[in-house]
């Protein structure tokens, strides 16, 4: 089965279906089995597993039998990030012990979409709780439910707080996962796991029933090990089905239909211009100078930092260069910037407490019989047992209840926000002449503009770098197209060698906390 199915894109196990040499029942069993001897207390990157996951897969076999398909995406299995709503026998938690025995009422919309599409819904992904923001001392990947998501590559980040959504698809535990990404959720774990993850065009995949962080800023998104995948999820994603509720945007509306697998065109490509900032080598000669000399009152911390920053400029330097021969061979005009005129993304500390505050008291009142009516019943129910419930505090969480939300201000920081993305990253891809930006700002989340994260290669530790690319909203197509023209060129993609990581593991501690 390694030899069939590790690494398949989705075309391609399409083709051993259709053939006959695999069947839907078959390829839930082969992920089923990977998860029992790699993730189970070791990777820690699957929450829960559909209890009907098998009989579904062995339903769509036997319509597949009569001639009936559902689409591209039949018979394939997904995990969904655990803050994303199925109404089956699986719960919604977003990692939190508040949220610990609650089941959906109704599928989210694009979990429906899913499953009109022919999905087979594996299971939930792991994440950092509530989507990152517990405590700064919380690490990423991990939640008071699912324990410590770990990276398959090594002794590295898994970044999030889409962590089990990049892991299980870096480490082949599923065809394609579902991510949400308020800003960095979905490209940051999806790079450093050496997969593919798009965040889409606010409002392009339905929001509805997602527990969120910031709504304004939050979007569900699709991960995979290749460019195809990613573009075959999205237009299950996007797709609206009857009784959907339509986008009142005509133009995300026209979007939601596309195809996005037809984007995948070399000649699509070549007839972009991308912006690639680079790091100037007259910034690392002044940062090196200052760091022989620092000047007297510099604090001792900045001045032990400054290496550490200087490294990650040259790593990311290094991933730029590569997407710059990338580009060449591909006969894409590449057009470099020098990385300190590219936009930083507005303070989103400022945003994230009254943002969490009013889009979680919002959400909570909708669901039926909530475990929760609030966030300061969430905060008071971990108090009550805070070993297991917030082993690493919950300052985040505490932060958040005491800001002023719902208020004018907060409403003008959001437009604020908003505005000041939107324009400076107009402004650079107007000043450029460019259509795509690869660069590592995340001024594209208050912008609400889609953005896509590819392989590029490995840093000299072994850790897996992805590239940052960034578009105009409902630009999706020219950022498929050239991201997949560069994985066309550099065929990067490596999976992780499974045995040998976790291998390291056996001197850690593996218990996930109990319910008390």
């Amino acid at each position: 089965m390694d030899a069939l199915v590790l690494e398949a894109t989705i075309p391609q196990l399409q083709q051993l279906m259709a053939s006959g040499d695999l069947s839907a029942e078959e390829l839930v069993v082969y992920y089923l089995d990977r998860i029992q001897r790699y993730d189970v207390n070791q990777l820690n990157s699957v929450m829960e597993l559909n209890p009907n996951a098998l009989a579904i897969a062995r339903n769509l076999d036997a319509e597949r039998a009569e001639g009936n398909l559902w689409g591209a995406m039949h018979g394939i299995p997904v995990l969904v990030k655990d803050n994303i709503t199925t109404g089956d026998q699986m719960h919604t938690t977003a990692g939190a012990y508040a949220l610990k025995d609650w089941r959906g009422d109704r599928d989210a919309q694009l979990v429906k979409n899913l499953r009109n599409a022919g999905a087979v819904i594996l299971g939930k992904a792991n994440l950092s709780e509530w989507a990152n923001y517990v405590d700064p001392a919380m690490p990423s990947g991990f939640s008071a439910l699912g324990g410590q998501t770990r990276h398959p590559y090594g002794p590295f980040d898994p970044l999030g707080s889409s962590s089990g959504s990049a892991v299980s698809v870096a480490a082949n535990l599923t065809a394609v996962s579902v991510g949400s990404e308020t800003q960095g959720s979905i490209l940051k774990p999806a790079a450093t796991n050496n997969v593919v993850g798009l965040k889409p065009t606010h409002g392009l995949v339905s929001g509805d029933y997602v527990i969120p962080l910031v709504d304004w800023m939050d979007v569900p998104g699709p991960i995979g090990r290749h460019v195809v995948d990613v573009a075959t999820l999205l237009t299950a994603l996007t797709h609206t089905n009857e009784g959907a509720e339509e986008s009142p945007d005509p133009d995300v509306a026209e979007l939601q239909s596309e195809d996005f697998t037809r984007f995948l065109d070399l000649e699509q490509a070549r007839q972009r211009r991308v912006g690639v900032a680079v790091t100037s080598e007259a910034t690392f000669a002044q940062l090196e100078a200052f760091l022989a000399n620092p000047p007297a009152d510099l604090p001792a911390n900045v001045q032990t930092a400054l290496p550490n920053v200087i490294k990650v400029l040259q790593t990311s330097n290094q991933a730029a260069k590569a997407a710059i021969a990338a580009l060449t061979q591909q006969g894409i005009t590449a057009v470099e910037l020098d990385n300190a005129a590219v936009p930083r993304a507005p303070d989103a500390n400022a945003a994230l407490p009254p943002g969490f505050k009013a889009s979680l008291n919002a959400f909570l009142p909708t669901l039926p019989n909530p475990p929760v009516a609030a966030l300061i019943d969430v905060v008071s129910f971990n108090y009550a047992d805070p070993a297991n419930r917030i082993p690493y505090g919950q300052d985040d969480l505490i932060n958040a209840q005491r800001s002023d939300s719902p208020s004018a201000a907060y409403t003008t920081l959001r437009e604020t926000h908003q505005t000041t993305a939107r324009t400076d990253l107009n402004k650079v891809f107007a000043d450029a002449g460019i259509d795509v930006l690869i660069a590592e700002t995340q001024a594209y989340a208050p912008a609400g503009y889609p953005a896509l994260t590819v392989p590029i290669g490995f840093a000299e530790t072994g850790e897996p770098l992805g590239i940052f690319l960034i578009g105009k909203a409902l630009s999706e197509p020219d950022l498929l197209a050239v991201g997949y023209a560069i994985e066309q060129a550099t065929q990067i993609r490596q999976p992780p060698d499974l045995d040998k990581t976790l291998a390291t593991f056996t001197n850690l501690h593996h218990a996930t906390p109990s319910p008390q």
